[in-house]
């Protein structure tokens, strides 16, 4: 039997998916919270950022395209991420709740790295960092507000 390494974390937001959606693939707002996220909403674009590594001086930086996207619900990424030159793949998808919406991101593959139980725990760190940093943004119920505001008058 086979093994796919993955590295798999969720956490809740207490606003509405739309909001959530919104802040994680329009530029206006991710770089408010997270400067290096290039996550375009259609397939074949470019997307990119940069996460942190655990006592490591350089971060990791992940390029790569967008694969599919289901409106509102899902984006499926291909990557490569540097320093190592691992690919993985990526899916992130936000499911609204009865009060509450989760994100998951579920990142997968690591076929091509040297330890990927390490890569795995770094990539955990990175995306807890990430999924942390949009929290303290939608904490904000003046930025929530107006993203609100954006998406009603669209």
């Amino acid at each position: 039997m086979s093994f796919t390494p993955t590295a798999d974390i969720s956490t809740r937001f207490p606003v509405s998916a739309d909001i959530v959606w919104a802040a994680l693939t329009k530029h206006r707002y991710t770089s408010e919270w997270w400067p290096s996220l290039q996550l375009p909403k259609r397939s074949g674009a470019r997307a990119s950022f940069q996460t942190p590594r655990p006592r490591k001086k350089r971060p990791r930086v992940a390029t790569g395209r967008v694969v599919r996207v289901t409106k509102g619900e899902e984006i499926q990424l291909s990557l490569l991420s540097q320093p190592r030159g691992v690919h993985s793949e990526v899916t992130i998808t936000v499911t609204q709740l009865a009060h509450k919406t989760r994100v998951r991101v579920v990142e997968q593959g690591f076929a091509d790295a040297e330890d990927p139980q390490r890569f795995i725990a770094e990539s955990r760190d990175g995306w807890r960092e990430f999924l942390g940093a949009l929290g303290e943004y939608l904490a904000d119920n003046k930025t929530v507000a107006r993203i609100e505001r954006r998406i009603h008058d669209a």
